[in-house]
């Protein structure tokens, strides 16, 4: 079937960037022109593993969150991810330490 599969671990030091992808700015060296590039991240796949989401911040679960509901990660990119996404995740639960719940609105987005 050919798909991509990527799995993240969700850690409290995971920002956005690292999931999404990031913008760099390249330098040729022989000719000096410089060009900014986008890495995606690993949601560019068909098949993504979100493991222990909740042990991330909020602002990192928001951002697994919009790509997966409107297939793209970023306004200023404008990259659009794999058509076909399918995500699933993992938590731990909500005594252990170091924790953050995730909020109301966000919970209908996974099956029990």
């Amino acid at each position: 079937m050919h798909l991509k599969f990527n799995r993240i671990q969700f850690t409290p030091d995971l920002m956005p960037s690292d999931i999404i992808g990031t913008e760099v700015i390249e330098e040729d060296r022989g000719t000096g022109h410089r060009q900014i590039r986008f890495i995606p991240g690993p949601v560019f796949a068909n098949v993504i593993l979100a493991d222990e989401i909740n042990r991330t911040p909020p602002k990192t679960q928001a951002a697994l969150l919009e790509a997966m509901q409107e297939y793209q990660v970023t306004e200023t990119a404008c990259a659009t991810s794999s058509s076909g996404l399918c995500s699933s995740a993992t938590q731990n639960p909500i005594e252990q330490e170091g924790t953050y719940p995730l909020p109301e609105a966000q919970l209908d987005r996974f099956a029990p």
